[in-house]
């Protein structure tokens, strides 16, 4: 038997440590975060996304009635961008923000608190939302994902350290940029 191991990276913040393109993520992700709707769960979720092209996008949660048709912050923003740029369009940062509707998320968060933290206390996005985002990262694991948690803590990692385990459009020999 072998065994194979992967180590996951999640970097703890202090929002001077972030690009100015970084602070515009999550200010974009709370922004959209506080149009969730979110009546069944009351977890509001917002996401926000720059292209390579220098676009952004940003989408919320919005939860219906047979909970089967709800739409993922994460999936709404990326649908967006594909809406308007079109299939191929390649995801250069991604931000996502979450918490319960009565939580206040300050659009500017404190310095983390200097406490130990594991990779499971952090969750950048579901499988299914994870699988949708590394679709459209071109084939690049090392495109950043900052999280901005309900307890005002900054956390990034890469859709690789995220989703460690890909499959996707290159797993079946497709190029989503040709018809």
């Amino acid at each position: 038997m072998r065994t194979i191991h992967r180590q996951i990276k999640v970097e703890i913040l202090c929002e001077d440590e972030l690009s100015d393109e970084e602070k515009q993520i999550l200010v974009n992700a709370q922004r959209a975060r506080q149009r969730a709707q979110a009546p069944y769960s009351h977890y509001w979720v917002g996401a926000a996304l720059l292209t390579e092209t220098g676009r952004w996008y940003h989408g919320c949660n919005v939860e219906r009635a047979t909970y089967t048709q709800t739409t993922h912050a994460e999936q709404n923003a990326v649908d967006s961008m594909i809406a308007g740029e079109g299939r191929g369009t390649k995801i250069k940062l991604f931000g996502i923000s979450g918490a319960p509707a009565h939580w206040i998320l300050p659009i500017h968060p404190v310095k983390p608190m200097l406490q130990p933290f594991e990779v499971d206390d952090f969750c950048f996005a579901c499988g299914h939302c994870l699988q949708i985002i590394w679709e459209n990262c071109g084939g690049d694991p090392n495109v950043p994902l900052l999280l901005l948690t309900k307890d005002r803590v900054i956390a990034r990692t890469t859709i690789g350290d995220a989703f460690p385990m890909r499959f996707g459009p290159e797993s079946l020999g497709v190029d989503v940029r040709e018809r």
